[in-house]
């Protein structure tokens, strides 16, 4: 009895022991080198230099850290603008970091800012860079935060961030553009979707009903016009669902599978005026971080890997890619970007630069000559688009409208001469 007793006041202490070592077990972050680059991740440790241990296991650690509570949301373009853009005047107004973090938060209306801000304070407090900070909340793009910890290492940090401002200004402003060009034909097409839906519902069944009645002949059109609105009004449930994943399954598999979006890309450059559209702001993005990085100091091969990173079409990034492994074997930027057929006004202009000595110079007019010819461009094509479109929403609704009365011409002698 007394050896039983014993054996079970070890096991009470062995679990209490277990208990408490569980208990002090914490959370912490790391930022290790990987191959080629620089990972975050976590680990669960009970001391720091046991989280160190463990992550060193990994990688080559640059930054261990305990974790803040809570999950740090991602950061929109958007949010990135205005976090660079104030963050750099306030570090040139002489606040240091924390308190133009402070600042920039208390400016902020947007809690997801609030959020990322209160994590990279808790971060910077125990020591972690401010570019580490970034890159350990999970929320900055790689682009951000290799740009910043570039202009930490030679203490142009406030350049840097503005270099970013300019950038996601840009973006954000491209965009703002593109959705300005297609939102009135967008507006027109849906409300002339709309209306024809409504006619084909509640005025047609009536004047299908007339027609019975009397038993006109219906011709081709109105027999179509008719037959579409009987499938809506029988299978609009199906119709719906259809469309909705039929919509959801080409997204994911543009999104997910590279063959599929390789695919879908070539198609939609085919077309002349998407063409233009879609490629040009991956110019803008290209040479607008080509430019920044190169004012910042990062390797061309660093800075072709985060290039990639902020391309939005496959096929551009697969270039950038065949381009920068042409350069590691010893190919000049511009020789490399002419080979892989990228715009020649473009790779001139890198030759030229790299030929002074100023390409930050080159890069900065072909990117001004790119903005003033895309925003020409898109005048233009908001002009033209809009009466288009009425064109276009005007023959759909006049067919189905005549198609409809159609049948009444045919009615009119018959009636006459009942009379």
């Amino acid at each position: 009895m007394a050896e039983e007793s014993s054996n079970e006041k070890r096991g009470k202490t062995s679990t209490t022991a277990v208990a408490k070592r569980q208990q002090r077990q914490k959370s912490y972050r790391y930022i290790i080198i990987k191959g080629e680059r620089s990972v975050q991740g976590s680990v669960t440790a009970a001391t720091l230099e046991e989280a160190k241990e463990k992550a060193s296991k990994k990688g080559l650690v640059l930054e261990v850290t305990e974790s803040p509570p809570g999950r740090c949301p991602k950061m929109s373009e958007r949010d990135m603008y205005f976090f660079a853009f104030n963050l750099a005047n306030f570090i040139e107004s002489g606040f240091n970091m924390v308190e133009a973090l402070t600042v920039v938060k208390e400016r902020s209306a947007n809690k997801k800012v609030s959020k990322v801000i209160d994590h990279l304070i808790f971060y910077i407090n125990r020591g972690v860079s401010v570019s580490g900070a970034m890159q350990l909340t999970g929320s900055f793009s790689p682009l951000f935060v290799n740009l910043v910890r570039s202009g930490e290492t030679s203490g142009t940090l406030p350049l840097a961030l503005k270099d970013l401002s300019d950038f996601y200004k840009t973006m954000l402003a491209l965009r703002s553009k593109i959705m300005n060009a297609v939102l009135y034909p967008a507006i027109i097409s849906i409300a002339a979707v709309g209306a024809i839906i409504i006619y084909m519902l509640f005025v047609l069944p009536t004047l299908g009903g007339l027609y019975d009645m009397v038993g006109a002949q219906l011709p081709a059109p109105t027999r179509i016009v008719m037959s579409i609105a009987d499938f809506i009004k029988n299978y609009w449930i199906w119709l719906i669902v259809g469309i909705i994943g039929g919509i959801a399954l080409i997204r994911f598999l543009v999104t997910n599978v590279i063959p599929v979006k390789r695919v879908y890309e070539h198609i939609k450059f085919a077309i002349p005026v998407v063409n233009k559209v879609a490629i040009t702001p991956e110019y803008l993005r290209l040479s607008k971080t080509l430019r920044s990085a190169y004012v910042n100091g990062l390797p061309v091969v660093d800075v072709l890997n985060l290039t990639m990173g902020v391309m939005s079409h496959q096929i551009y990034k697969d270039k950038i890619k065949s381009a920068r492994d042409m350069i590691i074997g010893g190919m000049p930027l511009h020789e490399a970007f002419r080979l892989n057929g990228f715009d020649s006004l473009l790779w001139r202009s890198i030759a030229l630069g790299e030929e002074s000595g100023r390409l930050e110079e080159s890069l900065t007019r072909y990117i001004g000559v790119v903005e003033d010819e895309f925003n020409a461009y898109l005048g233009t094509l908001t002009a033209a688009v809009e009466p288009f479109a009425l064109i276009f929403v005007g023959v759909v609704v006049g067919f189905i409208v005549l198609s409809l009365y159609l049948p009444m011409f045919d009615m009119i002698p018959t009636l006459l001469g009942s009379q």
